[in-house]
């Protein structure tokens, strides 16, 4: 049990970092929820009403809140330990033989329990909700009406989606010289384990009606999902990864699976680097600089994070180690800062 609390300083340490968590969340969910609130109530029409509005924002709510609970996570930790330093807290658990790296892993106890929850959430709980608001807000429309293109190998395949059914399907071969081998086309195709089943195919560029026609590469996720990478779950996005055509789509799809999965290392890396520099630069009484250090270093390394996600896409290396090396480095320099104070 103590390994959990710290014993009775590292109880009140934990319990300080909870408290500045929630109300740093509520002031930064409050601030982001009243912005969702003008953006939708400009959407309001006769098929969208008030009431259909704030259903909408409520089931978007815990996707929203999760994905801002990372910043969150930041900045409470930066405010707490500059709290406890600023009180004496922390020179006082230190002169009773308290560690400086315990202190910081007390602090940091709720916040990886807030991070593995943000997770967990994002995996089983808000993509369903994300549907749902999607469908309260646009019904089918989004599906029906859109032409959809996917590509695999040297295939393009156009269609529109009805229900689990593709219609009016276009499917475009190419040779390896990259000049079109045959066009294939159906009004109706469905998906099954051997491949798209086209029926009553036609073969275009011969003018001929074939028998049958079964595209065994055509890809079977990613395409039918209404939601967005970002607001899917991590085991749809791996399926779609998995199921990838060229190596470009599958290494920008590549990017934003590892960088979901590494939200939280990249997070707490930014806390132990951020709070090892005003550890060391800012003196007592230096919140404002501590909190406004902390939201630069978070939405700077973000940008870093991109940066280097682009670069792998780009130049065909591991999106995976473009995201997890950076965040291994920052937390490394903030140990060794630590280790020379």
């Amino acid at each position: 049990m103590n390994f959990l609390t710290g014993g009775i300083l590292g109880r009140s340490f934990l319990t300080q970092s909870v408290k500045t968590f929630f109300i740093v969340f509520f002031i930064v969910f409050s601030l982001d929820f009243l912005i969702q609130i003008i953006s939708e109530i400009e959407d309001i029409n006769k098929n969208y009403s008030f009431l259909s509005v704030t259903n909408y924002l409520l089931l978007i709510s815990l996707g929203r809140a999760c994905e801002i609970l990372a910043l969150c996570c930041v900045i409470s930790s930066i405010l707490t330990f500059g709290l406890i330093s600023d009180s004496g807290e922390l020179t006082a658990a230190r002169i009773l033989g308290k560690s400086l790296f315990s202190t910081i892993f007390d602090i940091l106890k709720p916040i990886v329990f807030f991070l593995s929850l943000s997770l967990f959430l994002l995996e089983f709980v808000t993509p369903g909700l994300e549907k749902k608001a999607l469908f309260l807000k646009y019904g089918n429309s989004t599906n029906s009406e859109q032409v959809k293109w996917v590509t695999k190998n040297d295939s393009f395949a156009k269609f529109k989606i009805n229900n689990q059914v593709l219609e009016d399907v276009f499917l475009y071969q190419f040779d390896l010289d990259k000049n079109s081998q045959e066009i294939i086309s159906s009004e109706k195709v469905t998906i099954t384990e051997e491949g798209w089943n086209f029926f009553k195919p036609k073969d275009i560029t011969r003018n001929k009606i074939l028998r049958e026609f079964i595209w065994q590469d055509g890809p079977e996720y990613g395409f039918k999902d209404e939601l967005g990478r970002k607001e899917m779950s991590l085991t749809q996005v791996y399926k779609i990864l998995d199921d990838a055509g060229p190596k470009r789509e599958k290494n920008m799809i590549s990017y934003e699976f590892w960088k979901k999965l590494f939200e939280p290392i990249s997070a707490i890396s930014i806390i132990i680097f951020a709070i090892a520099v005003s550890f060391k630069y800012f003196g007592l009484n230096k919140n404002l600089e501590r909190l406004m250090f902390g939201v630069l270093i978070a939405y700077g390394f973000n940008l870093l994070l991109k940066i280097f996600g682009n670069i792998a896409i780009i130049n065909g290396f591991s999106p995976g180690l473009a995201i997890v090396a950076p965040s291994l480095v920052l937390m490394f320099i903030g140990y060794r800062m630590f280790r020379n104070q």
